[in-house]
């Protein structure tokens, strides 16, 4: 065997029997990027709150709002990265199940097909959000003079998250025939299999 044929098997040998491996990637982007984005809104009402109290110069304003440009920026990549972890768990997910055709026959894939594309689409909607506000504005999110543009960055990702979450339990009673949504008596959110 060749370099390129070895390179052409491992591929799709990480195709076929991959899924269980990234479909945690989608997981933490969304909570990690809900996380960092909340962290910077945090910052923000702290840094605004200690801008009224002159007396206190040991913290600055100008400090605060570079944390909160950092946090806001790894909120940005996280949720991208979440985008991306949908994208190769969705391609892995349907190599695992034989195709496209076998996974929308069945109820529960079909079910998580749709449940994971209008996740993909509100995750859409953070991002494009950011580049709206940094293009037009020239501002980041979380620093503008309303907090409205930071808590409308959040939204979709409170939306996402538990789409997510139920995306995840749909695949665990596939795999397993049961789920942690059904542990905690959320069975009922999934179709019957």
């Amino acid at each position: 065997m060749d370099f390129f044929e070895i390179i052409f098997e491992t591929i799709m040998e990480f195709l076929q029997t991959g899924h269980p491996a990234v479909i945690h990637f989608p997981i933490i982007g969304i909570l990690m990027g809900f996380t960092a984005g909340v962290t910077a809104l945090a910052i923000r009402i702290v840094a605004n709150i200690l801008n009224i109290r002159p007396r206190i110069t040991i913290l600055t304003y100008d400090m605060f709002m570079r944390y909160v440009e950092r946090f806001e920026f790894a909120s940005l990549i996280l949720v991208i990265l979440g985008i991306f972890g949908y994208g190769i768990a969705g391609i892995t997910g349907f190599f695992s199940a034989g195709g496209v055709e076998p996974a929308i026959n069945n109820t529960l894939l079909e079910f998580k097909v749709r449940l994971s594309m209008i996740a993909i689409l509100i995750l859409f909607i953070p991002v494009f959000l950011k580049i709206y506000v940094g293009v037009v504005y020239r501002k980041h999110l979380f620093t503008t003079d309303s907090y409205i543009p930071g808590i409308m960055y959040l939204i979709p990702l409170v939306i996402a998250a538990p789409l997510t979450a139920i995306v995840a339990g749909a695949g665990g009673v596939y795999v397993y025939g049961h789920s942690i949504l059904q542990t905690f008596g959320l069975g009922w959110i999934l179709p019957v299999p």
